[in-house]
């Protein structure tokens, strides 16, 4: 059975028990018990996390809402795009290069809308990903289409997480581009 590893933030965490369920029998789907955070983070956390889930087979990541931030007000985003950027293709990398798999399939999921406006330069970021994704060979999981223009139903009252049904929409999603790659 593939071995499918779920990367990312707590949207990351909301849909994964979802993912799972929908891909039972078709794959395993696992993941970090923590949130990913921000990409810095989860970079650093490849090394941490690495021993504690099976070698997998695909790998979908996402990251972008804690990047984009502007969390002590600063007036820029918690990670500048650029840094972003390359950080990014560093993720597709190590996670080839710890996996000891040069041609790991890699998923990147886009960010997907928040009601919280230190947020709007989520398309800059988006795009960013969709870049890296073609510079990487790794396939995109727009969830960013899923949820954009639903926001009043998807998007929960914390402005930033998924509602029930938000949840249930985008772990279809994922699941359906992942089992595309199965």
């Amino acid at each position: 059975m593939k071995r499918i590893w779920l990367l990312g933030d707590s949207v990351r965490m909301q849909i994964q028990p979802a993912v799972a369920e929908m891909l039972k029998g078709a794959a395993e789907v696992s993941g970090p018990e923590e949130n990913g955070r921000w990409s810095g983070y989860m970079l650093n956390s490849l090394r941490f996390w690495l021993p504690q889930l099976p070698v997998p087979d695909i790998v979908q990541w996402n990251c972008g809402l804690w990047d984009m931030g502007d969390d002590y007000q600063e007036g820029r985003h918690f990670t500048p795009p650029d840094l972003y950027e390359e950080t990014c293709h560093r993720l597709c990398r190590v996670l080839r290069k710890v996996t000891e798999k040069p041609d790991l399939r890699i998923v990147i999921a886009t960010t997907t809308p928040t009601l919280i406006p230190d947020h709007r330069d989520i398309g800059l970021y988006n795009d960013i990903l969709k870049k890296v994704a073609r510079e990487e060979n790794a396939t995109v999981n727009d969830l960013y289409a899923v949820v954009n223009g639903h926001t009043d139903t998807m998007v929960g009252s914390d402005r930033i997480h998924l509602t029930p049904e938000g949840v249930q929409a985008v772990a279809r999603k994922t699941a359906e581009c992942l089992k595309e790659i199965l």
